[in-house]
C-alpha cells in the first residue's frame, strides 16, 4: 500500500482590489482588502518594473512622497461565486397552491461532487419550497411542512445538455398532492444528444401537514443564499422563461400559464434581446404585468440558445424567443463584493503613470495592487501617451491554464515551478477564472471583471507564456521611458473606448502596449480616426487588437468576449457568437472587415514558445526609412539585430506580418523581418483552411514578425514592431542599451518631432 499524498498547505497572505480600473490625479482609491492578520498598512508606490527573476530584471518602485499611508484592521473577506436571479416581492405560497413551470438544461446532472441542485426555489431555512435536481440528476420538487420537509423525484436521470419542461405542482393545505411532471423537450439543434423517444413521467404524493411558508426572496440556480449573499445548492445549466400561477389547480402549457389570472409572475428572457444585445444585462424581465423583474448576480450567460432555438437563425436580435434563456454556473464571478474600509487619497498634481498600492500585513505578508492614473481630464501633460491593455489583462485574469492543461507543458518545453504564490493563486479558485477557461460544467467563460483580485499582475517565478507576458512586459516599455528620460502619459483600454479619437488627438505620438489582443470597435474607431487625420502611432506588440471585445453597458468594469474562428481556447456554441453586451457578433476582428493590417500594417501569423523567439533582419535600402537604423546596426554593414531579450529574440512569443491581401497598404515599408525562428513558432490556425501539416518557423516563409512603417495622409503614421517580445528586447541584463531601444528611440523621437516619416 503505498503513502498517500501529503496536502499542499497554502498560506493565507494578505491581497486586494481597486474599486475601478483606473483614475486621475485628486480621486480617491477605493481599496478592498483581505487578511488573517490583525492589521494592513497601504503605501502608495511608483511602480516601474516588476521582477523577471530568469532574466535579471529587479523589481523597481519609487515611494511617492506627500501621500499619508492608510491603516486598517485586518478583515477575512470571503468570496461567493454562483450566479443566480433575485426575485423579490414574491408573495409566499397561499392556500390555493401553486404551479412552477420552466424548461430546464441541466449541464452536470448526477455529478456526485455536487449533490442536489436546485433551480428556482422560494425557500429559507426550513421553509418554502423547490424545483430541481436530486443527486443522481433526477427531476425533483420539494416543500417544507410543520413536520418536516417532502420531496420527490421523477423519471431517469436527466441527460447533460438537453432540455426538458417541469411542471411542478405544490399543494397549500394539508391532504393535497405535492407533484411533478416533466417531459422532454428541445429541437434537435438546441439539445446537445438525439435521445429515444419518450413520454411525460409523473410522480405525486400527498402532504399531510401544513405548508410553512417562506418570505424572503425567491431564486433561480440555487435554494438560498447564505449570509445573503453565498448561493446554497447552486444549479448548473438553463433556465428559459419560469412561470408561476397561485392556483395549484391550473393546466395549460407555460404560454396559457402565463395568461391564468392568478399568475404570480411571467418572467421572460427574450423581452430584454433588442438591436443592442442584452439591454441590461442584470435586469430579467416579468412579463405577466405584476413588476416580479428579476436581478441577474455575478454575470450568468445571456444571449444563448434556448429549448425552441432551430439553428436557423445565429443572432439572438433575431430570433429573441429562440434565445430566452438564462445559464447560470456555480463558479461564475465578476464581483468578489468585498467591503471597502478605507480608500487612499491620489493628490491632485500626481504625475501620470502606473502606481500601486502595497499592502503590507501583521504576518509579513505583501501585496502589490496596480493602480493607473491618467493625467487630468481632458488634458495631456506629456507629448507621448502609453496606451495599456487592460482588457488583455482582464482576459488573462487569474488564469489557471499552466497549471490545468498539460498542453502548456508541451508548448512550454519545462515542467512549471511553483512557488508559494503560484501555490497560493492555484488554491484561490474562488477569485474567478480567466477567458481561456472553461466552467466547471464545461462551458466557456464569456465575461471577466476588475471587481476581484487579480493575481497574474502580480510579481511571479513562473507563468506558461513566457518571463514577460502582459503586464511585466508592458513595465518594460515604462521602464524604458523612464530610464531614458521620455516625458508620457498613461491612459487605459476603458479610457479609449469612452473618450476615442478626441483623446489620443492631445498627443504628438501614442503607444500601445505589448499585447492589445483585445479590443472593442470604438477602441479600433479611435486609432484608424487619429492615425488618418495626422496623428503618430507606435504598435509595439503582437497579436493585438485580435478579438472582439465588449463592455457591459451597465458595469464598465465587466468585459466580453465569445471565441470562434480564431487560435482559441475554446469556441463558443453554435448560434452563441453574438456579443449579449452589445449584439455584435464576437470572434476575431479580421472576419469582422477590421484585419488589423488594415490600421496597423500587419497581423497575427504566428505564436511559439521563448526559445523559437529570433532577432530582425534589415529589409530594404530605402534611403527614405535610412533614419530608423541610425546607430542601431553598427559600423561593421551587418543587418541583422535584435537576436536577444528577456524571451529570446526580440521578435518572438505571438508575431505579425504584413499582408497586402488583409489589408496593409501599398504604401507601407517592411523595415525589417525576422530570421532564425525554430519549429516551435507555429502559424495561426485561421490562416489555412484545410487540415495540414503545420510547417514551424524554420520551414515556413509565412512565419515571421515584420517591422512596418505605414504613412498616412496629413503626416500621419504607423510604427508596427509585430512581435510581444519586443519589449523585452528593450535592456540587457546590466540596464545598457540595446539596438532595440536605439531603433524605437528613433522612431518615437521622428513621431514626436512632427519631421516627415519618409525622407531625411
Amino acid at each position: 500500500m503505498g503513502e498517500q499524498t501529503r496536502p499542499v498547505v497554502v498560506p493565507a497572505r494578505v491581497m486586494g482590489y481597486t474599486d475601478r480600473v483606473s483614475y486621475r490625479p485628486g480621486d480617491t482609491v477605493g481599496l478592498h482588502v483581505s487578511t488573517r492578520a490583525g492589521r494592513w498598512r497601504g503605501d502608495l508606490v511608483r511602480l516601474l518594473a516588476l521582477e523577471i527573476p530568469s532574466a535579471g530584471v529587479r523589481q523597481h518602485v519609487e515611494e511617492v512622497p506627500g501621500v499619508v499611508p492608510v491603516m486598517a484592521p485586518g478583515l477575512h473577506q470571503s468570496t461567493a461565486p454562483g450566479s443566480y436571479v433575485r426575485v423579490d416581492g414574491v408573495p409566499p405560497i397561499g392556500a390555493d397552491g401553486l404551479v412552477v413551470a420552466l424548461a430546464l438544461m441541466p449541464t452536470t446532472p448526477g455529478d456526485p461532487a455536487h449533490g442536489p441542485q436546485v433551480a428556482i426555489a422560494h425557500a429559507s431555512d426550513g421553509t418554502g419550497w423547490w424545483v430541481g435536481l436530486t443527486p443522481d440528476g433526477r427531476a425533483s420538487a420539494g416543500l417544507c411542512t410543520r413536520s418536516g420537509p417532502v420531496s420527490l423525484a421523477v423519471g431517469e436521470p436527466l441527460a447533460p445538455g438537453c432540455w426538458v419542461e417541469i411542471r411542478a405542482t405544490i399543494p397549500g393545505r394539508p391532504g393535497e398532492r405535492l407533484g411533478i411532471e416533466v417531459s422532454p423537450a428541445g429541437t434537435l439543434a438546441a439539445n446537445r444528444f438525439v435521445r429515444p423517444p419518450a413520454g411525460p413521467a409523473s410522480a405525486s404524493v400527498v402532504v399531510g401537514s401544513p405548508v410553512v411558508p417562506a418570505r424572503g426572496p425567491l431564486l433561480w440556480g440555487c435554494r438560498s443564499l447564505r449570509d445573503g449573499r453565498e448561493p446554497e445548492l447552486s444549479f448548473d445549466g438553463r433556465v428559459e422563461n419560469p412561470v408561476i400561477v397561485a392556483d395549484a389547480t391550473a393546466e395549460g402549457s407555460r404560454a396559457d400559464l402565463a395568461g391564468h389570472p392568478a399568475v404570480v409572475a411571467a418572467w421572460d428572457l427574450g423581452a430584454g434581446i433588442g438591436p443592442a444585445g442584452v439591454a441590461a444585462t442584470t435586469h430579467v424581465t416579468d412579463a405577466s404585468g405584476h413588476g416580479r423583474h428579476g436581478v441577474a448576480a455575478q454575470h450568468p450567460h445571456r444571449a444563448v440558445t434556448a429549448s425552441g432555438w432551430r439553428g436557423e437563425v445565429t443572432d439572438a436580435r433575431f430570433a429573441p424567443d429562440e434565445y430566452a434563456a438564462i445559464h447560470v454556473h456555480r463558479d461564475d464571478l465578476t464581483d468578489c463584493g468585498w467591503r471597502s474600509q478605507v480608500g487612499i487619497a491620489l493628490p491632485p498634481d500626481l504625475r501620470s503613470g502606473v502606481y500601486a498600492v502595497r499592502l503590507t500585513a501583521d504576518d509579513d505578508t505583501e501585496d502589490l495592487v496596480p493602480v493607473f492614473v491618467g493625467p487630468p481630464e481632458g488634458t495631456a501633460t506629456a507629448p507621448l501617451l502609453l496606451v495599456l491593455p487592460t482588457n488583455s489583462y482582464l482576459a488573462y485574469a487569474n488564469d489557471h491554464v499552466g497549471v490545468d492543461s498539460p498542453r502548456t507543458q508541451v508548448w512550454s518545453q519545462m515542467v512549471p515551478t511553483l512557488d508559494d504564490f503560484e501555490l497560493f493563486r492555484n488554491a484561490r479558485r474562488d477569485l474567478g477564472s480567466s477567458l481561456y477557461e472553461v466552467h466547471g460544467d464545461g462551458s466557456p467563460v464569456f465575461y471577466s471583471s476588475w471587481r476581484r483580485p487579480i493575481l497574474t499582475m502580480r510579481e511571479r517565478v513562473y507563468d506558461h507564456n513566457a518571463p514577460v507576458w502582459q503586464f511585466t512586459g508592458d513595465l518594460q516599455i515604462v521602464d524604458w521611458l523612464e530610464r531614458t528620460g521620455r516625458p508620457y502619459d498613461v491612459v487605459t483600454d476603458l479610457e479609449l473606448h469612452r473618450e476615442g479619437a478626441g483623446l489620443l488627438a492631445r498627443y504628438a505620438a501614442v503607444l500601445t502596449g505589448s499585447h492589445p489582443e483585445y479590443a472593442s470597435g470604438p477602441m479600433l474607431d479611435a486609432y484608424e480616426r487619429y492615425v488618418s487625420t495626422g496623428g503618430r502611432l507606435l504598435y509595439l506588440g503582437g497579436n493585438g487588437m485580435y478579438w472582439v471585445t465588449a463592455y457591459d453597458p451597465e458595469d464598465e468594469q465587466v468585459i466580453e468576449i465569445r471565441r470562434w474562428g480564431g487560435t482559441q481556447a475554446w469556441c463558443a456554441d453554435p448560434g452563441e457568437y453574438h456579443l449579449s453586451f452589445t449584439g455584435e457578433p464576437g470572434g476575431i476582428w479580421r472576419f469582422r472587415g477590421r484585419a488589423p493590417q488594415k490600421t496597423f500594417g500587419v497581423g497575427f501569423v504566428a505564436a511559439g514558445n521563448p526559445g523559437a523567439s529570433a532577432g530582425y533582419r534589415r529589409a530594404t535600402g530605402d534611403p527614405r526609412v535610412a533614419w530608423v537604423f541610425d546607430g542601431v546596426l553598427g559600423p561593421d554593414g551587418g543587418t541583422d539585430f535584435g537576436r536577444y531579450g528577456v524571451s529570446g529574440g526580440a521578435a518572438g512569443l505571438e508575431i505579425d506580418s504584413a499582408s497586402p491581401q488583409l489589408g496593409t497598404s501599398p504604401d507601407a515599408v517592411v523595415l525589417a523581418t525576422s530570421v532564425g525562428h525554430g519549429d516551435d513558432m507555429l502559424e495561426a490556425r485561421e490562416n489555412f483552411n484545410m487540415t495540414s501539416r503545420i510547417l514551424g518557423g524554420a520551414r515556413n516563409p509565412r512565419v515571421r514578425s515584420d517591422l512596418v512603417l505605414v504613412p498616412r495622409a496629413g503626416g500621419g503614421a504607423v510604427f508596427s514592431t509585430g512581435s510581444i517580445a519586443f519589449a523585452g528586447a528593450l535592456r540587457d541584463g546590466d540596464d545598457g542599451e540595446t539596438s532595440v531601444s536605439r531603433l524605437l528611440g528613433n522612431v518615437v523621437d521622428r513621431f514626436v518631432s512632427g519631421a516627415p516619416v519618409l525622407g531625411d
